[in-house]
């Protein structure tokens, strides 16, 4: 079975939460960054896996695009869906059906929701100062590696 593992990434929590996904599932998995515009065929991977990270309640638009730009494709396979986020308090459910494609939310196998992290050395300055001010409000955010584990488990014996 060959996976995929299509992601995009702000300031790199994505991107983390995606390599310890592949880690966990092991050989067979593919990383595929969205944001980087290159074209890939889908029809070559059995699962597909699709993830990005949650800022002000929207998903990055370019992983919205390449959902529906491939929905087609994606249905007939065997999908998980997650999203990372800094919000402890979010609603997972609400999160997911936002981010993604009605049809697609209902056929994915999986779906999660990994947690968030700050790295301040990525952000620009505006982002930093409302981080900062968020930050003061409430808890650190951290990535749930075993939430991870989880989805990994669960794709695993589909």
């Amino acid at each position: 079975m060959k996976t995929l593992i299509a992601y995009s990434s702000t300031l790199g929590c994505t991107e983390q939460c995606a390599s310890r996904l592949k880690a966990d599932l092991g050989n067979g998995v593919e990383m595929f960054r969205i944001s980087r515009r290159r074209r890939i065929n889908l029809q070559d991977y059995d699962t597909v896996i699709i993830g990005g990270s949650i800022h002000a309640g929207i998903i990055q638009r370019s992983v919205r695009h390449f959902c529906e730009t491939n929905l087609k494709v994606l249905l007939q396979k065997q999908v998980g869906l997650f999203v990372c986020c800094m919000d402890p308090e979010a609603d997972e459910n609400e999160m997911i059906q936002k981010a993604f494609p009605e049809k697609l939310v209902e056929n994915a196998l999986a779906s999660g929701f990994f947690g968030g992290e700050l790295n301040i050395k990525k952000m620009n300055l505006l982002q930093k100062i409302m981080t900062r001010k968020a930050a003061r409000l409430q808890k650190e955010p951290e990535i749930d590696f075993q939430k991870i584990l989880e989805f990994a488990r669960i794709l695993q014996e589909a």
